[in-house]
C-alpha cells in the first residue's frame, strides 16, 4: 500500500462525492442481510455506499472513515447516519456489534491481517463481509483508453471483471469461502464530468500540478473525440465479493 495515495482523496473530497458513481443497487442488495441489519460501512469515504445502503432500506448504518475532509462530506450528505473517525485496523465499535461490514473500493488500502481481525471482531457469527469495487468498464474501448490516460490500470488494484475473481484473505481469517459476482450498469454524465472524474483517482491526485493539468486536458480531448455526445452514457462495473463470518 502506498500511504501517500491512500491519503490523497481528502484533497478532492467534494469532487469525489459529486463525480464518483454509487455502486449498482443490485450489488448493494446482494450484500445487505436485511433492512433491519446493523451495517458498518468501513472506509466509507464521502458516503457513496452509505447513501446507497439507506436507499436500499437499511435503517441501522454506521460509517467509519479516517480522513477528516472525506468524513465531513459524509456527515453533511448522510444525515441520521452515525459517522465515526476510525480505521479498518482500529474500528471504534464493540465486539460482535454488527451484522455486516461492507467496504467499497477501499480494501486494497487496508492492512489485510489487522483489518481481517478487526472485521471478525465486530461481526456477529454468520455476519457478512462484503467487498465492492465500482469502476469504469474497461471492456469498452473508449473507456480503456481513458483509464490509460490516467494510469488507472498501472497498479492493478481492482479485481478482474470476470465473474470468478478471487479475494485472498489472510490465513486464519474467521470467514468462510468467498462468493464473487459482477454487476454492470450505466450512468449518464456530462462530458466534462467524465473527464474530471479521472482526477479523483489516487494515480492522478498524487501527480504534480502540471501533470494533473495535462491528464485533464488529454482526458477532455479524448472524451470529445471518442464519444462526441453530451451527456455521455458511461458504463460501470460493480464487482462484489461476499463471505460469512464463521462461529469459531
Amino acid at each position: 500500500m502506498n500511504p501517500d495515495r491512500a491519503r490523497s482523496f481528502g484533497a478532492a473530497a467534494d469532487d469525489y462525492d459529486r463525480l464518483r458513481p454509487a455502486p449498482a443497487p443490485e450489488a448493494v442488495r446482494r450484500l445487505l442481510p436485511g433492512p433491519g441489519a446493523a451495517v458498518l460501512d468501513l472506509g466509507a469515504g464521502t458516503g457513496l455506499l452509505t447513501r446507497a445502503l439507506t436507499a436500499a432500506g437499511a435503517t441501522d448504518v454506521v460509517a467509519v472513515e479516517p480522513d477528516d475532509a472525506m468524513r465531513g462530506v459524509l456527515a453533511t450528505r448522510s444525515p441520521g447516519v452515525r459517522v465515526l473517525a476510525g480505521t479498518a485496523e482500529d474500528v471504534p465499535l464493540p465486539d460482535a456489534s454488527v451484522d455486516a461490514v461492507l467496504v467499497a473500493s477501499a480494501w486494497h488500502w487496508f492492512d489485510p491481517d489487522r483489518a481481517s481481525a478487526e472485521v471478525g471482531r465486530v461481526l456477529r457469527p454468520g455476519g457478512v463481509l462484503g467487498l465492492l469495487w465500482t469502476y469504469w468498464d474497461p471492456a469498452q474501448e473508449w473507456v480503456a483508453e481513458l483509464r490509460a490516460i490516467g494510469g488507472l490500470d498501472d497498479q492493478g488494484r481492482a479485481p478482474a471483471v470476470d465473474a470468478d475473481f478471487v479475494v485472498d484473505l489472510p490465513e486464519g481469517a474467521p470467514f468462510g469461502p468467498g462468493e464473487p459476482q459482477v454487476f454492470r450498469h450505466a450512468v449518464w454524465m456530462a462530458a466534462a464530468d467524465v473527464a474530471a472524474m479521472l482526477g479523483t483517482h489516487s494515480a492522478v491526485l498524487t501527480l504534480p500540478a502540471d501533470e494533473r493539468a495535462e491528464v485533464d486536458r488529454r482526458a477532455r480531448e479524448h472524451v470529445a473525440r471518442a464519444v462526441g455526445t453530451d451527456p455521455v452514457r458511461v458504463p460501470f462495473v460493480t464487482a462484489v465479493w461476499r463471505a460469512f463470518r464463521t462461529s469459531g
